[in-house]
Parts: structure tokens; sequence; C-alpha cells
């Protein structure tokens, strides 16, 4: 269902691109570091937008490798502190365990009451 929405949304966008590109055929002067070009007002718009998409595709590129370097460090603290966890409870297991048995010892002992 989502692909059949993206391909009608893309069919949709396709069709509006193609009627603005209809409607904006006339030739602009562009001018670009001292060199001079006459172009289709449809062409710049489009290399204007893919312009802009490369930018914002490397920006949010970067963000995410950022994030996901946040990520793993926050990861790998997570696993730290949870080894630091397990060595407490295992060293707090052995502990309670050993005082157990000094207390069974203790209860065996004593002399049984009837």
């Amino acid at each position: 269902m989502k692909r059949q929405q993206q391909l009608i949304v893309s069919l949709v966008l396709a069709l509006i691109l193609i009627v603005f590109a209809l409607l904006n055929g006339q030739a602009v002067a562009v001018n670009f570091f001292g060199a001079r070009f006459e172009w289709p007002l449809i062409i710049v718009i489009v290399v204007s937008v893919l312009i802009g998409a490369l930018i914002t595709f490397l920006m949010s590129t970067s963000a995410l490798n950022t994030a996901r370097k946040q990520l793993k460090s926050v990861q790998n603290d997570a696993q730290d502190q949870q080894k630091v966890v397990d060595q407490a409870v295992k060293k707090a297991t052995a502990a309670l365990e050993a005082e157990n048995q000094k207390l069974k010892q203790q209860l065996d002992q004593t002399p049984k009451q009837n």
C-alpha cells in the first residue's frame, strides 16, 4: 500500500513538472562566474533544485553519521555499565551465598530443642 502511494505521488509530481516545463520554456540569461549562458528557464530551475537537493542530502548525511556515532558511543557506555552491574551482582550474590552457608552451619551447630 505504501509503495502504491509513493508511485501515485511520484506520478503526480512528474506530471506537474512536465506541465511546469512546458509553461516555462523561454530562454533566460544566466551569469555564472563570468560566463554567460542562455538556457530555458525550466533547466535553470531544475539545476537549482538539484543543487539544493544535493546540499540537503550532504548535510543530512553528515548529521546522520554524527547521530550514528553518538548512538554507538551510548550503546558502548551502556554495555560497559551493564558489565559493571553484572560484576556487582555477581560479587553481592557470592557474598550473600557465603553468608547463607555460614548461617546454615551455625544453624546445624546449635542444639535442637524439642
